[in-house]
């Protein structure tokens, strides 16, 4: 993360893991307003020293997004942006494991974060849970696609390029002391999940709201935190299932993420609720994993229903595992 830059200028973030700051009074935290500009964030105030009061984008345009990284837990750092000596602040946070988002700046108005004053005026930032030291524990693939979803829906609604002009790290704005979000963040993986969410896209994990499953079906984690369902096969389908609710009727590829392991099924089914009925699709879950796969592209009909499945009725030895979907209209 960085720098803070207040127009006094920068006051370098640490001891921020710790700190509880100004949590527990809530009441001399930023506005009155708790409506967020992003329909997927929930909304925490930064307390109100740690920003200025402003009216973008008349006030000064918005055309760049900042990327960065915490350094730290994404606790401590609503604790420390709620902490008046911290005098930083970002305008959303995206946590590691589940990729939640956390608003505590308003858009409209300017987050001290880029350690250029210039860029602070004009500038979206985004802090990111973790630290640059150990990128592959921290940049997790819900990460990523929260972050990515976040950044289309500044761009879109500010007409801002979806390009690494004005989608950048904290280390490249001029003046920059830090270095996050560092090399191990992958921005060829990223600017493409921002580019593809420009697309009709709906993805679901096992967190999700409208996941259901009967109590066969047990819970555990990847190494990198992602949580992921599994049961053994029976000779009864009890699926897991994903409910999307779908705005207009038309043709999906639906993908499939899961943790590939020696211990899975080689032949996973999962359901598919077409507009002419249920189709079956067989996966090989010992390869391949921790990516997104197509299983194919399917007519769907708009609404909420249970859409995707994943089935324990196979003939095979095996676990069957859960772990994501994505629909993304073609």
């Amino acid at each position: 993360m960085g720098l803070g830059a207040s127009p006094a200028f920068a006051h370098e973030e640490g001891g921020r893991g710790d700190d509880k700051g100004d949590a527990d009074r809530p009441e001399e935290a930023g506005p009155e307003s708790t409506a967020v500009d992003y329909q997927g964030a929930s909304w925490l105030a930064a307390h109100k020293a740690n920003y200025t009061n402003a009216s973008r984008p008349k006030s000064d345009p918005i055309n760049k997004v900042v990327i960065h990284t915490m350094q730290g837990t994404a606790s401590g750092t609503k604790a420390w942006f709620r902490n008046p000596k911290s005098e930083v602040t970002t305008h959303y946070l995206v946590s590691s494991s589940k990729g939640s988002v956390t608003q505590m700046v308003h858009e409209s108005d300017i987050a001290w974060h880029a350690g250029n004053w210039d860029y602070n005026k004009t500038s979206i930032g985004i802090e990111h849970e973790g630290y640059v030291q150990d990128p592959k524990k921290w940049y997790t693939t819900n990460m990523y696609e929260s972050s990515a979803r976040l950044v289309r829906s500044i761009c879109d609604r500010y007409n801002i390029p979806m390009d690494r002009k004005h989608i950048i790290a904290h280390s490249e704005v001029p003046g920059a002391t830090h270095t996050d979000p560092g090399k191990g963040w992958n921005w060829d993986r990223y600017m493409d999940l921002v580019r593809e969410s420009k697309t009709q896209s709906f993805s679901m994990d096992n967190d999700s709201a409208g996941v259901s499953a009967s109590d066969a079906w047990q819970r555990a984690k990847v190494p990198n935190g992602r949580d992921y369902a599994y049961a053994s096969p029976v000779a009864k389908s009890d699926p897991l299932w994903y409910t999307v609710d779908l705005p207009s009727t038309g043709r999906y590829r639906v993908e499939v993420r899961y943790p590939a392991s020696p211990d899975n099924n080689t032949q996973t089914p999962y359901l598919v609720a077409t507009s002419s009925g249920f189709e079956s699709v067989y996966v090989d879950q010992t390869t391949g994993g921790d990516t997104w796969k197509s299983i194919g592209s399917f007519n769907l009909k708009a609404g909420e229903k249970p859409t995707v499945g994943v089935s324990r009725w196979t003939g095979t030895q095996g676990r069957v595992v859960a772990d994501g979907v994505r629909l993304v209209k073609v």
